[in-house]
């Protein structure tokens, strides 16, 4: 018998505010909503735009690997010389500086 697809109920958007992973502030240059939902003890804060997800039994450490993941898109894609980058690396790069600006 085939397992049946979990799906995790929709809980609430929060509007992302600038936040700071080590030394790096990023401010959303965009009004954008964070995803957040919990399911089976475990939550998830995602932001669609850029397909990107934090997951954790704890709501604060979840969003925490959220941010961190953008941050680490941040460092691979804006940080990195554009000649560097393939078409589709232009496209995360083009993204990521419509929707942050770093202070």
């Amino acid at each position: 018998m085939a397992a049946q697809p979990l799906t995790i109920e929709f809980l609430e958007r929060h509007p992302l505010q600038e936040f700071e992973v080590g030394v790096r502030k990023l401010v959303p240059l965009r009004i954008t909503n964070l995803q957040v939902d919990y399911d089976e003890g475990l939550w998830s804060v995602s932001l669609s735009p850029l397909d990107a997800i934090g997951c954790s039994q704890d709501f604060r450490e979840a969003r925490q690997k959220l941010f961190e993941y953008i941050d680490f898109l941040w460092n691979e894609y804006v940080l990195c010389p554009e000649q560097e980058l393939g078409e589709t690396g232009k496209m995360q790069r083009d993204l990521l500086l419509e929707l942050f600006s770093v202070s």
